[in-house]
């Protein structure tokens, strides 16, 4: 496998606790010191297929942003002006010279465009108003292949090749005429160009031979800096400055490659899908279209990119619970969680729910019961079955009960009875469609002596009936999904089992840690398992395989709720006693964006 610099050029360059402004950018990695989650930002690239123009042409200028952009001029249909919505290109006004090789600059609705070719070097500048062309002051040196930035009111024409040859000479716009600026350090046509009049870049064409030259401009003076990788001419780009660019397409051999400006450096990105030259581009780093070019090519494309922000899991504290034990029944989410019965010791009755900060205490269980993994449902109707009760403490097999207790978001009350007396039956759906599976069978089970079971049993909110038995007789485990579609894994024994309604199919996944004491939440194609009592593991499902996640602060065969994205850890033994502790998960969240959707505000 490439790591992330091999494929982007990148690495991961800050660990900081400050994860504001305009410090996110691709490739670092942030540590928020207030809420104890790390932050990554990728970014991906591509150019796709958009609508084509409605005439080909070459050597034709652009203006504007996307989606709303405007490409002018080019041999063939040279007095043609198209708008570009996002989506298509339509008809605009016509220029009223008709021209190729010039530049262009400004935006669709105030577009500026100046120089070209003609029967000869052109010195014509016209101003666009969303519908038609008006001509305005000439530049002072005619000239084309030209390169443009900036606006309607502020704009820059530089390079190009008039008449006796290449020229390095820049002139500034200010809506009315043009006036000298200073000279680039090499002349040259067949360039690209963007910015403002005060931050443009200058990239690439022909000096003495096709190059990749990069020159920066402050309003006043050029300054050189990094070359593009790859050196050519008739190329075409976008940018917002100096610091921002993207280049794309060009000559010898209609190339495709483009490359991102930063500031300091040129960086490869995705390819254009057709190589081209004598190409328009407009719009900015992010977001640009490449438009035409080549042999009289309708074709365009846009490139976008793609933002990633990956907030990494965590585990944080939550409210202490009232009632310190363990092997309590738990269900629901992470915000309305419900926690009942378990052994302090003595085996307890009592209930309480959590709202996500704090621990409430509710009416008690119809008899006292350590519930372990057995509790299912909501925390407005919740359900425990089984578990340990004192029927007769003095021979604990002969205690395990076959009761169930349902809760209606006020009282407990007594459901119906599962067929088998049993520890650790490990639970999973709602209280009228439930599912336990598995656990330890007491003395007063016809089978005896008392040991593992693979036994299951589905609940309707009444009865309970027996369905297809586990593969792996076991106890403890995780049991997570619904009636029709669970996983079973770790507890007593390590496979992971997948249950489709009517049978366990045996997966060669399994979890990298099992004992007693794991607890699980989630469905079948993305859970989480917790534990077991000696570790402080978590482990993530994905439908397929298991993956390690982060650890909670104490080891401990706590109970819990909620699934893989928001989950509870309640309570549990930790070795040396049980805890009243409560740990909130929140799994690893990925959030993408195209530059097109981002609300900057």
């Amino acid at each position: 496998m490439s790591t992330y610099q091999e494929l982007k050029g990148l690495k991961v360059k800050y660990l900081s606790a400050d994860t504001s402004g305009d410090r996110k950018v691709d490739g670092e990695v942030f540590y928020n010191s207030a809420d104890f989650n790390l932050k990554s930002f990728i970014s991906t690239a591509a150019w796709h297929s958009t609508a084509n123009l409605t005439h080909g042409r070459a050597s034709l200028a652009a203006a504007g942003t996307v989606p709303a952009g405007l490409v002018f001029g080019g041999a063939g249909v040279a007095d043609m002006t198209e708008e570009y919505n996002g989506s298509g290109f339509s008809n605009g006004g016509g220029l009223n010279t008709a021209r190729q090789a010039l530049g262009g600059a400004g935006t669709q609705t105030a577009g500026l465009g100046f120089g070209g070719y003609i029967s000869a070097y052109s010195a014509l500048t016209e101003e666009y108003n969303g519908s038609s062309w008006t001509e305005s002051g000439d530049l002072a040196t005619a000239r084309q292949y030209v390169a443009g930035a900036g606006t309607q009111t502020a704009g820059l024409a530089f390079a190009g090749r008039g008449s006796p040859g290449k020229t390095n000479s820049t002139e500034h716009y200010n809506g009315t005429s043009w006036t000298s600026g200073g000279n680039m350090n090499t002349a040259r046509a067949y360039l690209a160009g963007c910015g403002t009049q005060t931050s443009a870049l200058a990239f690439g064409g022909s000096s003495t031979g096709t190059t990749g030259i990069t020159e920066a401009y402050d309003g006043t003076s050029w300054t050189e800096v990094a070359d593009l990788n790859t050196a050519r001419l008739s190329l075409s780009g976008a940018g917002e400055s100096s610091t921002s660019a993207i280049a794309f397409g060009g000559s010898p051999s209609n190339k495709n490659e483009t490359e991102l400006w930063d500031g300091s450096s040129w960086a490869e990105t995705a390819n254009l899908a057709t190589g081209r030259a004598y190409l328009a581009g407009f719009g900015t780093k992010s977001l640009a279209v490449a438009a035409s070019g080549g042999s009289n090519s309708t074709a365009a494309e846009e490139f976008t990119t793609t933002l990633t922000a990956t907030t990494a899991a965590a585990w944080s504290s939550g409210g202490n619970v009232n009632n310190t034990r363990r092997n309590a029944g738990c269900m629901g989410t992470q915000t309305a969680a419900l926690y009942a019965g378990g052994f302090g010791p003595p085996y307890v009755n009592y209930s309480e729910e959590y709202n996500g900060s704090t621990w409430t205490e509710g009416n008690n269980l119809t008899i006292a019961r350590e519930c372990s993994t057995s509790g299912f449902g909501t925390q407005t109707a919740g359900a425990v079955a089984g578990g340990g009760a004192p029927d007769n403490i003095s021979s604990p097999y002969s205690g395990y009960s076959n009761s169930t207790d349902e809760y209606n978001g006020t009282s407990w009350s007594e459901g119906g009875d599962i067929n088998s007396h049993r520890l650790g039956m490990a639970t999973c759906g709602t209280q009228t469609a439930g599912f336990g599976a598995g656990g330890y069978q007491g003395a007063n089970h016809p089978e005896s002596p008392p040991s593992n079971t693979a036994k299951c049993e589905q609940y309707d909110g009444s009865t309970w009936t027996e369905v297809a038995d586990l593969n792996t007789a076991r106890s403890s485990m995780g049991h997570f999904g619904t009636q029709t579609a669970s996983i079973a894994c770790r507890g007593t024994s390590n496979p992971t089992e997948s249950w489709d309604g009517s049978s366990w199919t045996n997966i060669s996944a399994s979890p990298i840690v099992f004992d007693g004491g794991n607890h699980g939440g989630g469905t079948q194609t993305a859970g989480v398992v917790y534990g077991p009592r000696s570790y402080n593991s978590t482990e993530l499902w994905d439908g397929t395989t298991w993956a390690t996640s982060v650890r909670y602060s104490t080891s401990r065969g706590g109970n819990n709720a909620g699934d893989a994205s928001a989950g509870l850890l309640v309570g549990g033994f930790t070795g040396s006693g049980n805890s009243n502790a409560t740990e909130e998960f929140t799994g690893a969240t990925t959030g993408t964006a195209t530059v097109k959707t981002i609300d900057f505000d």
